[in-house]
C-alpha cells in the first residue's frame, strides 16, 4: 500500500507541547499514510469515510488509510478529523481528501412524429351549455342551461364534464409516506395487480398482538391453525416481557399484512388476499428453542407434529413460513424441518442474521438447505442501497432487502433511516408504531412479495415464486452472486410483470463510490469521485427508486475519471 507525499511525525511521548501538525491528504485513489512515534499505548477515532491499519497499538508505528468510497458523501473534497488518544494527551490531525470531477450528458433522442414548433395550443375546455333537472316521478332531465325550470322539479344543476383522474395503485394510509422500504422494493406499484388467489404466510415469531387495528382481518386465529409452542395453546398473543418495548412479531406481522384501511401503515401484500398465520416460539424471555422452532415449521407446512401426548395438524397450512430468528449454533433439527417443509411445498424464507461481530457466521435456520436467505440493506438517499453493517454475509445469502440502520437519515427528512410498521406499546398498553433495523425486518417483505406472487397467478407454486424472485432481483455490488446481496435486491415491479408509469432518467455510478443522480436529457450533471473504473448506467427509472431494476430502458458506459473526465450516453 503506497504512503501519501505528505506524511505527519507526530511526537506523541514526553511532549511538553502539543504537537501542530499540518495535516495528511490522501492521493486520489484514496491512500495515505503517517508516522506515529509515541512509547505507550495508543489509538486512533477516524470519520466514517476513513479506515485506519492499525487503529491501535503501542509504542512507535506506521498508519495506513484508506479511504472508503461507500460511506462518501458527493463533493469536491472530503474534510475530517483523525483524533489520536495517547497517555501523552489527545490530538486532532486534518485529513483531506480531493476527489475527482465527472461531468457527463444525457443526449435525448429524437421523437418522431413531433409536433412542430407553432403548433396552436388546444382549445380551452368549456362546460356543457346545459342543466340537469330532477322530476318528481324520477325522470332526469337536460335541458339548455337558461331554460326555466319545469312545474314540479325537485332540484336543477348545471351539468358538467368528468374526466380520468388515472389508476389509484397507491395507498392512502397516513404512515405510507415514511415507508421507503415500499419505495425502493417498487412494492408502491403493487396494486398495479390483480390478485384472485388466498395465500396464507406463517409468521413464527413471539406471537402478534391480535388487538392491533392495522391488522384487523388479516390474522389467522387458533379455530384456523395458529398456535402457541410456547405454552402450548391456540393463543399466540404476543405478552410482551420485562422490559419489552414492542412486539418484535407484530412488527413483522405488520410488514407482510397491515392492511390499507386509512389508519397507519401497509404491509407489502397489501392489495391482495393474504392472511399471517402467527405462530409463537419466543417467549417473554426474548428467546425460544430449536425444537420448538423446527416443530413449527413442519405444522405450518401443514404436517403433524406430535407435542407430548398431543398430535397437532395445521388445519390451514402456509404456503409461505416467515423465520425473522435465527442462530449461530449449527443445527441439524431446524434444516431437517426445512426439508421437510419445502418437501411439502412451503417456500421458507429466514433471515440471514444480525451481528457485526459475527458478520461471516451462518444463521440458522437461513443458512439451511432450502431456506431463502435474506440479508439487509440500508435505505440508500444520495447513493443507491448498501449493505447493512450488522447483516451477515456468506454464500448462503440468497437475495436482500431494506433491512434500515437507525443510525442514519439520509433524506434528512428528521425520521431514522428505519423499517416501520405495526408493533405494541406495553407501558400505556395500545397499539403503537415504531422503526426497527435487521434482517428480521428484511425477511418479511421477501415473504409477503412470494405470497403476492401467488395470489396474483404469476407464480404457481412456491417453489417457483422464490425462483423468480431470484431471477429479477436487482444486481447489487459487484456483478452477480456475491456474499452481501446474494442475487440482489428484491424488486417487486420485475417479479410481478407489472408496467409502472415511465420515470425520470437516473444515473448509477457503480465502483469505488457509488452515487445515484438524477439527471435530464441534454443538460449536464456533475459528480465527484475518488478514482478508479466505473460502470455507469443511466435508466429510465419507472419504479422511481433510485435504482436501475431488471426490465427498465438502460444504457452503460465504463470511465475512469482520471482519463474521462467527460462523457456523453444516448438516452435509453
Amino acid at each position: 500500500m503506497r504512503k501519501a507525499a505528505l506524511l505527519l511525525l507526530l511526537l506523541l511521548a514526553g511532549c511538553a507541547v502539543r504537537p501542530t501538525p499540518v495535516g495528511i491528504e490522501l492521493d486520489p485513489e484514496g491512500f495515505g499514510a503517517m508516522e506515529l512515534s509515541a512509547q505507550g499505548p495508543w489509538s486512533l477515532d477516524a470519520p466514517p469515510w476513513l479506515a485506519a491499519y492499525p487503529r491501535a497499538g503501542t509504542g512507535p508505528a506506521t498508519v495506513y488509510f484508506k479511504g472508503r468510497g461507500d460511506a462518501l458523501p458527493d463533493r469536491p473534497e472530503v474534510r475530517g478529523t483523525l483524533t489520536v488518544l495517547a497517555d501523552s494527551g489527545r490530538y486532532e490531525v486534518r485529513v483531506r481528501w480531493p476527489l475527482l470531477a465527472v461531468r457527463g450528458v444525457v443526449t435525448p433522442r429524437a421523437r418522431a412524429g413531433a409536433l412542430p414548433a407553432a403548433a396552436p395550443p388546444p382549445p380551452a375546455r368549456r362546460e356543457p351549455e346545459e342543466k340537469l333537472v330532477k322530476l318528481r316521478d324520477g325522470r332526469l332531465l337536460r335541458l339548455p342551461r337558461d331554460a326555466p325550470d319545469p312545474p314540479g322539479a325537485l332540484w336543477s344543476e348545471p351539468n358538467a364534464y368528468v374526466w380520468p383522474l388515472g389508476e389509484a395503485y397507491e395507498p392512502s394510509d397516513p404512515y405510507y409516506p415514511l415507508q421507503a422500504h415500499l419505495f425502493l422494493t417498487g412494492a408502491r406499484y403493487a396494486g398495479l395487480k390483480a390478485y384472485a388467489r388466498p395465500v396464507v404466510v406463517a409468521v413464527v415469531d413471539t406471537g402478534v398482538r391480535y388487538d392491533h387495528p392495522d391488522l384487523a382481518g388479516a390474522l389467522l386465529g387458533g379455530d384456523a391453525g395458529a398456535y402457541d409452542f410456547v405454552e402450548d395453546d391456540p393463543d399466540p398473543t404476543d405478552t410482551g416481557g420485562t422490559g419489552e418495548v414492542g412486539s418484535h412479531g407484530t412488527h413483522v406481522t405488520g410488514l407482510i399484512v397491515a392492511r390499507a384501511n386509512g389508519l397507519g401503515v401497509v404491509g407489502v401484500a397489501w392489495p391482495a388476499p393474504v392472511a399471517a398465520l402467527p405462530l409463537r416460539v419466543i417467549g417473554p424471555s426474548g428467546t425460544g428453542t430449536v425444537a420448538d422452532v423446527a416443530d413449527a415449521i413442519r405444522y405450518a407446512a401443514g404436517l403433524p407434529v406430535t407435542r407430548g401426548a398431543v398430535t397437532l395438524e395445521n388445519p390451514t397450512p402456509a404456503q409461505v413460513i416467515n423465520l425473522s430468528l435465527g442462530t449461530t449454533q449449527a443445527s441439524r433439527a431446524l434444516c431437517e424441518a426445512v426439508a421437510d417443509a419445502t418437501r411439502a411445498g412451503a417456500l421458507v424464507v429466514a433471515a440471514a442474521g444480525n451481528g457485526v461481530a459475527g458478520r461471516d457466521l451462518l444463521f440458522y435456520p437461513a443458512a439451511c438447505e432450502g431456506a431463502l436467505a435474506v440479508a439487509a440493506t440500508d435505505l440508500g438517499g444520495w447513493r443507491p442501497p448498501a449493505y447493512a453493517w450488522y447483516s451477515a454475509r456468506n454464500d448462503r445469502v440468497a437475495l436482500a432487502a431494506p433491512g434500515g440502520d437507525l443510525a442514519q437519515d439520509a433524506n434528512g427528512d428528521g425520521y431514522p433511516d428505519g423499517v416501520l410498521s405495526t408493533t405494541w406499546d406495553y407501558t400505556e398498553n395500545r397499539p403503537s408504531y415504531g422503526f426497527y433495523m435487521g434482517t428480521s425486518q428484511a425477511a418479511p417483505q421477501v415473504a409477503a412479495a412470494a405470497a403476492l406472487l401467488l395470489a396474483s397467478g404469476e407464480a404457481e407454486s412456491p417453489a417457483e415464486a422464490g425462483t423468480r424472485l431470484l431471477a429479477t432481483a436487482t444486481d447489487l455490488g459487484p456483478p452477480g452472486p456475491d456474499p452481501d446481496y446474494g442475487r440482489g435486491l428484491l424488486n417487486l415491479p420485475g417479479a410481478l410483470g407489472l408496467k409502472p408509469p415511465p420515470g425520470r432518467l437516473r444515473a448509477l455510478f457503480q465502483g469505488p463510490a457509488a452515487r445515484s443522480l438524477p439527471v435530464r436529457p441534454g443538460e449536464a450533471f456533475t459528480t465527484h469521485l475518488p478514482a478508479g473504473t466505473y460502470r455507469v448506467l443511466v435508466c429510465r427509472d419507472d419504479s422511481e427508486n433510485g435504482l436501475c431494476d431488471e426490465g427498465e430502458p438502460a444504457v452503460e458506459v465504463e470511465i475512469d475519471p482520471r482519463t474521462q473526465p467527460f462523457f456523453t450516453l444516448r438516452a435509453p
